[in-house]
This record gives structure tokens, C-alpha cells and sequence, in this order.
């Protein structure tokens, strides 16, 4: 399936949420989503500055019996270095413990983006990643489990004009620079840039702040909900 076509029929598809979950966890949303107050301006700025050697091709080996992407690159964070990029076992550890994730070498060249990040006041960090998507370039539709996954926060730096990520019985998930959504990648979605900039986003994995989750159901249902008023 050509990437552009299965995009155009996911965004014909739309999503609204009717009531207010007493638990999101346990509820069917495919996202939530808050937008942040920072200047996301000089945060990507300070990305777009980042030298190029730190970017590294994101998840090579799945265009091979998995799959298929174009243009996806990474930078490690928080983790176990800044080029390993995926999740641990695929470096040949059993635990995140024994991993020994850390706040990496390239942090230094992001003062802006680190303090950023720390101030989300996780109770604990797992993997924090930047995720760059080339112009033209595309994540086909996949899952991420076999059930619900919902939690991973993903940032927007930027989110240019003709770039989209879709849930297939979803729609467009509305991602603007400085808006976090909580995504239900449990749920098949794709991603395609089709403009002439890159998207740079940031993943953070962790435990989250209650706050962080309670903001994004609120601001979500309010901005969701006046569709059915």
C-alpha cells in the first residue's frame, strides 16, 4: 500500500471523546494530549544545531522482514548511549537496571532541551530519544504490541505543514511544536512527512507525572469534546 494513499483514507477518519474517563489507563482513548508554555522556537533551534554525527538510522534492521520506514534517525538522551536507540534487549540485556541508562553525552550540546525534559518531573526516566523524520521519509502502519500501549510522551520541536501521524480507525492526531500527546501505539498508525522539513520530535519513556496525564485528559476532552456540541 502506497504510503500517501493509506495517510489520505486513515484522515478521513475522526475520532471524539464523548466522556470523561475515570481511569484513562483502563479507557479505549488512542491519545490525550497538553501543550506545553516553553519557547519550542530556540528548543529546536538548539536541535537543528546539534552536529550530525550523533544522528543515527533509527530501527535499520526492521526494513527487513518487518516493517518499512525512509528518513528515520535518532539521538539517545537518556539510555544506555546516545546511538543505541532502541529497547535494551535488543543490546543484549535483560533489564533496564542492568542497562544502566544515563543522561548521555549529547545532553551537553542541549542545555535547553535537557532542563526541559527534567523539569516534566518524572518519578523516573526510561528512555528519552529525539526522533527525526526526513522530508518525504515514513514510518508504514504498524503496531507496537498486541494490546494497549499507552504512556510513551511524544513532543513535537516542530510538526510541519503537510506531515501527519494517523491512527488507521483514528485519524489525524493533532500534533503542533509544542504540543505532548500520550498515543495509544498499541493501535495501528504511520507516519508521513510530505513537506521539505524535517519533523524532530522527542519520545520520553518513563514513569510519568500524574500531573502531566491529568492536564493532557482535560485539555484533550475540552478540545475534543465542542465537536458534538
Amino acid at each position: 500500500m502506497k504510503i500517501k494513499e493509506y495517510i489520505d483514507k486513515s484522515k478521513t477518519k475522526t475520532w471524539n471523546p464523548q466522556t470523561l474517563p475515570d481511569n484513562v489507563w483502563k479507557s479505549n482513548w488512542p491519545f490525550a494530549y497538553l501543550d506545553f508554555k516553553d519557547n519550542f522556537e530556540d528548543l529546536h533551534h538548539e536541535v537543528e544545531n546539534l552536529p550530525e554525527k550523533f544522528w543515527v538510522d533509527h530501527r535499520a534492521k526492521d526494513k527487513i522482514g518487518s516493517y518499512s520506514h525512509r528518513g528515520w534517525q535518532s539521538v539517545t538522551l537518556h539510555g544506555i548511549s546516545y546511538d543505541k536507540t532502541e529497547h535494551f534487549d535488543r543490546y543484549g540485556f535483560e533489564t533496564e537496571a542492568e542497562a544502566s541508562y544515563i543522561w548521555t553525552e549529547v545532553c551537553e550540546y542541549l542545555p535547553a532541551v535537557t532542563s526541559f525534559l527534567k523539569n516534566l518531573e518524572y518519578s523516573k526516566y526510561s528512555r528519552v530519544r529525539l526522533m527525526k523524520l526526513a522530508p518525504q521519509g515514513y514510518i508504514m502502519p504498524h503496531t507496537d504490541g498486541s494490546s494497549r500501549v499507552f504512556g510513551p510522551l511524544n513532543i513535537a520541536l516542530n510538526n510541519p505543514k503537510g506531515c501527519d501521524f494517523v491512527f488507521e480507525n483514528y485519524g489525524v492526531v493533532p500534533f503542533k511544536a509544542g504540543r505532548g500527546v500520550f498515543p495509544d501505539i498499541g493501535n495501528t498508525h504511520a507516519v508521513y512527512n510530505n513537506s521539505a522539513v524535517p519533523r524532530v520530535h522527542i519520545i520520553v519513556h518513563g514513569e510519568i507525572n500524574p500531573k502531566l496525564m491529568a492536564e493532557a485528559v482535560t485539555t484533550t476532552y475540552n478540545g475534543l469534546h465542542k465537536r458534538y456540541i
